[in-house]
């Protein structure tokens, strides 16, 4: 029978949440990173809001233009990438002090001594930095802020995709960094081993742009590619699902590795384990894709009558597309009419015929370059166009259907000139110094 003086598994949990995080607000690495993090916000903001304002004098002057103001790509994606920079390069140095400092003092062994599994200590730590990472929110609501007084338009559902793209990335880099630091014997190592993974995933976004076939199946696996997707407001549950999947295996690595009590083949068991358990979860969440488009043009989505009448489609569309990977028209096609047609259309098959080229600007050697075919139902049609009117055309002829498009409100655009100069001193002069404060004060243990 347990002794009455035992302290159930609860108790410590609160007090220990607490100490986690009195021990990350003391660290001089948060403090640092938020400064450096409010100075790239600043500077992406002012230069995304005179950019826009530039734009924005044309588009006044044309309105036909005005249609292409989105504050969305124009203001908050760039300002936004600011927090990319800081979570690929500055939050693993921070994140890793959740178990890097407990293993260099000892702490670790006395913490795995409370009655608290390993996984409920990993659970406290990354809960800890869930809290404190949300400190690094607040110049982003400055930056909301400021565009709200300058006039400009804000579209909830983009903004909320924003931050639910960048929250699941800072999760899946923390969880990295904690797996970094139990598997390492120093800070350096862990924080090496982290910024592999991160700037591996980009250089391999960045090779595999303008690729097709496997390197663009390996491209819209990389951590940037997925959070592409909700920057361009997209909601995808297969990248949802592939960010949890891939921060819950290296949380749960974390909680094998940490007791270092624990044998080897007992670590790679469970290890195992996790892996196929995961992989079979993000394969099963691949198999039914689905997708929420929320901006506010609707840029990803045909006409509501366009997407009723392609779901009807109960053959298999094949498409053959007669262009090299990097030609300019099959990224266009690929990110627009491919993009919205392998969302819609149930038995979409793509092929691609790659043609040889007499030099880096030569012309293919074959005359069907360009061309693209289309077969359905037993019948083929084939077309040199790449415009969306044209393909849901010939799709629909093939399919023997007449579809007349819904009538929707057009979007119109934001076009705004403003002036965010003003800003300058709140995120080159007060916020730093706020945060250079707090960095003080935690750093005389007043926290």
């Amino acid at each position: 029978m347990p002794s009455p003086e035992t302290p159930p598994a609860y108790r410590p949990a609160p007090l220990l949440l607490v100490q986690e995080i009195r021990s990350l607000l003391a660290a001089p690495a948060l403090w640092i990173m938020l400064i450096i993090l409010s100075l790239l916000v600043g500077y992406s903001f002012i230069q995304a809001v005179e950019l826009f304002s530039q734009a924005s004098r044309t588009a006044l002057s044309f309105p036909e233009l005005a249609a292409g103001m989105n504050p969305l790509d124009g203001i908050f994606v760039p300002t936004f990438g600011a927090y990319y920079l800081s979570e690929t390069l500055l939050l693993p140095f921070v994140a890793i002090r959740l178990i890097g400092l407990d293993k260099q003092s000892g702490a670790l062994k006395l913490l795995l001594q409370f009655p608290l599994s390993p996984l409920s200590l990993c659970g406290l730590k990354i809960t800890a930095m869930g809290l404190v990472w949300l400190l690094s929110l607040l110049p982003a609501a400055m930056a909301l802020g400021f565009w709200h007084n300058l006039g400009g338009h804000i579209y909830p559902p983009e903004i909320a995709v924003l931050l639910t793209g960048h929250g699941l990335y800072s999760f899946t880099v923390i969880a990295v960094a904690m797996f970094a630091a139990t598997i390492s014997d120093s800070l350096p190592t862990a924080a090496m081993f982290c910024l592999a993974l991160t700037l591996g995933s980009w250089v391999l976004d960045f090779a595999t742009s303008g690729q097709g076939g496997m390197l663009a199946t390996l491209g819209s696996l990389s951590l940037t590619g997925m959070l592409r997707q909700f920057e361009n407001g997209l909601l995808s549950t297969a990248a949802i699902a592939s960010f949890l999947c891939i921060s819950l295996f290296f949380f749960l690595l974390t909680a094998i590795w940490l007791h270092p009590g624990r044998h080897l083949l007992f670590k790679l068991g469970y290890s195992l384990l996790v892996l196929v358990l995961l992989s079979s979860a993000l394969a099963g969440a691949a198999l039914v894709p689905g997708y929420v488009d929320v901006t506010e043009n609707r840029r990803h989505s045909f006409n509501p009558a366009d997407t009723r009448a392609l779901h009807q489609l109960d053959k298999p569309l094949i498409i053959t597309v007669h262009l090299n990977p990097q030609d300019s028209r099959l990224l266009d096609l690929e990110h627009d009419v491919l993009a919205k047609l392998r969302r819609t259309v149930p038995g979409l098959k793509v092929r691609y015929l790659q043609q040889k080229s007499t030099g880096l600007f030569g012309a293919a050697d074959d005359d069907n370059y360009g061309l693209i075919e289309y077969a359905y139902g037993g019948r083929h049609e084939q077309s040199y166009s790449n415009s969306q009117e044209e393909i849901l055309q010939i799709i629909y002829k093939l399919a023997g259907l007449r579809v007349v498009p819904d009538p929707v409100q057009s979007y119109r655009g934001y076009p705004l000139v403003a002036d965010a100069t003003a800003s300058r001193w709140w995120f080159y002069g007060i916020l730093p110094l706020l945060f250079c404060g707090a960095g003080l004060f935690g750093w005389k243990g007043k926290w």
